[in-house]
């Protein structure tokens, strides 16, 4: 097949550990076959699989596809397609084509390292261990790939040169290539890695368990697939060392702190800009766009604002404000005045009216929801005090682009105040969604029983802290929930309160067959556009004209031209 991009060995960006023992990129400009079959050789190319993790953590258009079009978010400043689900989504699409080049292009990398692995000198724990991430990563990119597009193509060995034959294999071989990677890689990893960022036994053991959650929930699945993710769930939670942190927000800091006891996995950046091409963009796309308002100016500590990813109303009422202290966690609302000034402050309400600010006032507060023109006079919006201007979510003036922001995935460490390229380390698995998957394994598995305990826990960690030890024993207790609230509703709100934004709901929603149910109730720009078919991507129209035989050896998914 000739495909949507060249394979070859050469150009493979590598991966090189630094001396603090933390996976860094070191791009190179190629590595021949003669090196690859070498013991340096070899493990550089493992290295350089790893990059495939870069490609899409963390990357606006993989943002786009996992992010918007569910029941948490939709766009903000100007309308994005993959939100409405209008013809957008189609076979030329560079967002659609873009994860189809990058996860081949890394199956191919990963190839070349598996092919080679029996006859490269090396010793034999090191050995074993590198081929186990190896293997990690090529089941990591199918399952992309299936999850994205359904049935596809399937190709173990390396390509080098190029053929125009190739034929999509059924889903049920695809989960059987990942399923046979990664229970190749639970065996063949180590529990811990001196080095972070290096994929270890609990990350295998978690992407495991998704999967066979996943599979269980479409035409593939087998009996015992939820019996198989409960137990591999559950295997990561009991086993010494990963931990839910005790703060939810302490997950998220910035710098060291994102090298933490509850992360099994990070795409790993970089401050250093010699190791961080392209670097991270996540923390423009959810950014809420605060230089529209009196008083603020784009600034280092605030961000670039793409204003992409606006919660829904649904999204940012989901949380019990009193008990749970997840929404303020997650959620930054309120803007303080970083240039001063005198300002004209609600001039669709009050002609004339003016504000002085000083710096470090607060320049403007974001309701959580929309409020009607009433509601606004009934709170006195529009005689509020000195310096402090109440916006709503979406009513009157451009704010759509001010909202409720995520402020999971700021990065105050970039090099200047228009820099795209993000530092921070973009967490793929964490403990907390391994208790989730757990949870909905035994739900989905007629035990709710054996769920409760584990959405209990990522709950009461979840309950904000009072004054004294008892409020905060009274909070988590009244975060407890019951055995007969354990149903798959109640899971995916408590995903969408404890993983708000990390890049998987689309996938959640299409795993538990719920996207189309939850994007008509919970997102109004989607409603109308989503249609059954949506549950699946397009494939490439480039991969369909470069195939002999076209779209009779390797056809469309249904709904789309």
């Amino acid at each position: 097949m000739k495909r949507a991009i060249v394979f070859s060995i050469i150009s493979l960006s590598l991966l090189q550990l630094s001396c603090k023992k933390v996976l860094k990129e070191d791009v190179r400009s190629q590595i021949s076959d003669d090196y690859l079959n070498t013991a340096a050789g070899w493990q550089e190319g493992v290295n350089g699989c790893y990059n495939s993790l870069r490609s899409w953590y963390g990357q606006t258009n993989p943002g786009w596809l996992t992010v918007l079009g569910t029941d948490e978010y939709t766009y903000g400043a100007s309308e994005i397609g993959f939100d409405t689900y209008n013809n957008d989504i189609n076979p030329a699409s560079a967002v659609i084509l873009g994860p189809w080049n990058t996860m081949y292009a890394a199956i191919n990398a990963c190839n070349a390292v598996i092919n080679r692995a029996p006859n490269v000198d090396l010793d034999a724990t090191l050995k074993k261990a590198r081929l186990g991430e190896t293997l990690f990563l090529r089941a990591h990119a199918y399952f992309i790939l299936v999850q994205l597009y359904g049935p596809v193509y399937i190709t173990l060995q390396q390509t080098s040169g190029t053929s125009r034959v190739a034929t999509r294999s059924p889903i049920d071989s695809v989960y059987k290539v990942i399923i046979d990677d990664l229970t190749a890689a639970v065996a063949n990893l180590p529990q811990t890695s001196p080095d972070w960022g290096r994929i270890t036994l609990p990350a295998a053991k978690h992407l495991l368990a998704k999967v066979y959650l996943t599979r269980a929930g479409g035409a593939a699945k087998q009996t015992g697939d939820y019996a198989k993710a409960a137990q591999l769930a559950t295997e990561v939670i009991s086993t010494p060392g990963p931990q839910l942190l005790p703060d939810f927000a302490s997950v998220f800091v910035q710098g060291p702190g994102e090298k933490n006891a509850e992360v099994l996995l990070s795409a790993q950046y970089s401050i250093d800009p010699l190791n961080n091409t392209g670097g991270q963009r996540s923390h423009m796309l959810f950014l809420a766009d605060y230089t529209t308002q009196s008083g603020m100016v784009r600034d280092l500590a605030n961000g670039r604002p793409f204003a992409h990813f606006r919660p829904t109303e649904w999204m940012t009422s989901l949380y019990n404000k009193t008990y749970d202290a997840r929404f303020d966690k997650t959620f930054r609302t309120v803007w303080l005045c970083n240039k001063a000034g005198t300002y004209a402050i609600n001039k669709d309400i009050v002609p004339n009216k003016t504000v002085a600010m000083k710096l470090r006032d607060t320049a403007f507060v974001i309701g959580d929801r929309e409020y009607t023109d009433a509601e606004r006079n009934a709170k006195n919006y529009t005689l509020i005090p000195k310096s402090k201007i109440v916006r709503n979510v979406n009513g009157g003036g451009n704010y759509g682009s001010v909202y409720p922001t995520n402020s999971k995935f700021y990065d105050s460490l970039r090099t200047d105040v228009n820099s795209q390229d993000g530092t921070r380390d973009f967490i793929i698995f964490r403990l907390a969604e391994t208790y989730l998957i757990a949870a909905e394994a035994y739900i989905m598995d007629g035990k709710p029983e054996l769920a409760l305990p584990y959405v209990n826990a990522v709950r009461r960690r979840a309950a904000k802290t009072g004054g004294t030890a008892a409020i905060t024993a009274a909070n988590q207790t009244a975060m407890e929930v019951t055995v007969a609230q354990m149903n798959l509703d109640f899971i995916l709100d408590e995903r969408a309160r404890e993983l708000s934004g990390e890049y998987m709901r689309w996938f959640d929603l299409v795993r538990t067959n719920k996207l189309l149910e939850r994007v008509k109730l919970y997102n109004p720009g989607a409603a109308a556009g989503i249609k059954p078919y949506h549950v699946l991507r397009p494939i490439p129209q480039q991969q369909i004209d470069r195939t002999e035989g076209g779209a009779t050896a390797f056809p469309q998914n249904e709904g789309y031209q």
